[in-house]
């Protein structure tokens, strides 16, 4: 099986001001998850116990969002550097990491899809290259600048089930596929792909259940991403849907998620002769 042609037979087109808008949307959102504590963090300790995150390595973290790990790897020592998308997550990120009175880091502005690696630099410049839940790493190519990006660790997670009961309701409602398989299968490819060119990676997942939240007009527009209602009908469907379903102009919903978690070293495939 020739996994690239299926991730890529797969894969949505991304319209980058469209993804722009969105995730600006979701910030203040993200901001709020980010403030929670990380203490014995599972992924932070995975990072550690296999020396991939140091004093003084250099770190990527490729939609970085509001700060979240970012701030921890700072916290540790490391050099950072911080892209997303969305101008006002670089906003939140530098916000939450202004108190820590470090210069060692630089967040910008900047889709993983269109970065330019030699122009920046950063080709074999990084210990560690994280992509946190980051819907950047969305093909082969994407996933081929993580290894060329890195002399040490890469690292991504995803999810693998991701469900929510508003969400599901309207999915019948409104007779759309249910795409849950486009979570599983990304790690799936990533895998394969990765085994392929001689990247073994380490394969781990984790479970979580939280209740949202929402502003009757942010579940709207989160809805209608999510749903890739692009016709006016339809968003005018979902808006009346939310509505009648939200309770003092807020909507709330059960969220149940699965994620899976790839880490490897990009020395496997010296290793192998490759």
């Amino acid at each position: 099986m020739n996994f690239e042609e299926k991730w890529i037979d797969s894969k949505k087109k991304t319209d980058l001001n469209e993804s722009k808008q969105f995730w600006d949307d979701r910030a203040s959102e993200f901001n709020e998850i980010g403030k929670r504590e990380m203490v014995d963090d599972p992924v932070l300790l995975l990072l550690k116990s296999k020396g991939a995150i140091f004093p003084g390595a250099r770190v990527l973290d490729i939609g970085c969002g509001a700060g979240r790990y970012s701030k921890e790897f700072l916290r540790i020592g490391c050099e950072v550097v911080g892209i997303d998308i969305s101008p006002n997550m670089i906003d939140f990120t530098k916000e939450n990491t202004a108190s820590l009175n470090v210069d060692h880091f630089t967040f910008k502005v900047l889709p993983w899809e269109t970065a330019d690696l030699a122009a920046e630099g950063w080709e074999g410049y990084f210990d560690l290259v994280f992509a946190s839940m980051s819907p950047a790493i969305s093909g082969p190519e994407e996933l081929r600048k993580m290894n060329q990006a890195s002399k040490g660790y890469c690292f991504m997670s995803g999810h693998l089930i991701k469900e929510d009961k508003i969400g599901n309701e309207l999915r019948v409602a409104l007779h759309k596929e249910n795409r849950a398989a486009d979570y599983r299968n990304t790690l799936y490819y990533a895998f394969n792909i990765l085994w392929d060119m001689g990247y073994f990676a380490e394969f781990r997942h984790s479970e979580n259940q939280r209740e949202s939240v929402w502003e009757l007009e942010k579940a709207a527009n989160y809805y209608t991403h999510m749903l890739r209602a692009t016709d006016e009908q339809t968003k005018q469907a979902i808006r009346e849907y939310l509505k009648k379903k939200s309770e003092a102009g807020q909507i709330k919903d059960v969220n149940y998620s699965k994620s899976g978690q790839l880490l490897w070293s990009v020395q496997a495939d010296q290793i192998n002769g490759r």
